[in-house]
């Protein structure tokens, strides 16, 4: 069963046999509890997205893409509950969708950080460490000089250097009428 909800995916970071890291990233499709009496693990049952052939990228903006349709690591489902990370799937609308997609389906999904939980941790809560985990993916930069009295705060872009800055002006007038007696 798929789940429907937005934040059901998971960052792993994983360690090979010869020192080398690799992040993966996965949709949880179950979750299951193993019961050792006083002792209960949970386990996720993730679905993987393979690693290469365009599964996971990191496109122009420095921000980690991943294909849900190229799926991999079937052999290995579970983790353990306490080794992921939470992420969101954002649908990337700069993705083209091929064939038999409609416009509002991309074929990429934009990975963003989730907050970091707090399991097992004697004397913590989860408000006690809320923060992100890692830095947020948008920043937002204005430059002050083109802040004026009675505008807008207008959006900029430090990705984007094609545009130009409008300014709007507000114009006050006054209408006198002189009245003939």
């Amino acid at each position: 069963m798929k789940s429907t909800n937005q934040n059901s995916a998971v960052r792993v970071d994983a360690m090979g046999h010869d020192g080398t890291t690799a992040t993966y990233y996965g949709a949880i499709e179950d979750i299951w509890e193993l019961d050792y009496g006083p002792l209960k693990v949970p386990l996720f049952r993730c679905q993987w997205v393979r690693l290469t052939g365009g599964g996971v990228m990191i496109d122009d903006s420095g921000m980690t893409t991943v294909d849900l349709n190229k799926v991999g690591y079937s052999d290995e489902p579970f983790v353990l509950a306490n080794d992921v990370t939470q992420v969101f799937f954002v649908k990337d609308m700069s993705s083209k969708g091929k064939k038999g997609r409609g416009p509002d389906e991309p074929k990429r999904q934009v990975v963003l950080p989730g907050k970091r939980k707090i399991v097992g941790v004697e004397d913590k809560t989860d408000e006690d460490y809320d923060q992100l985990d890692g830095q947020p993916p948008f920043t937002v930069t204005i430059d002050p000089s083109i802040l004026l009295s009675n505008e807008d705060t207008p959006y900029s872009r430090s990705d984007h250097k094609e545009g130009t800055i409008v300014r709007r002006k507000y114009v006050r007038s006054t209408v006198t009428a002189d009245v003939m007696p």
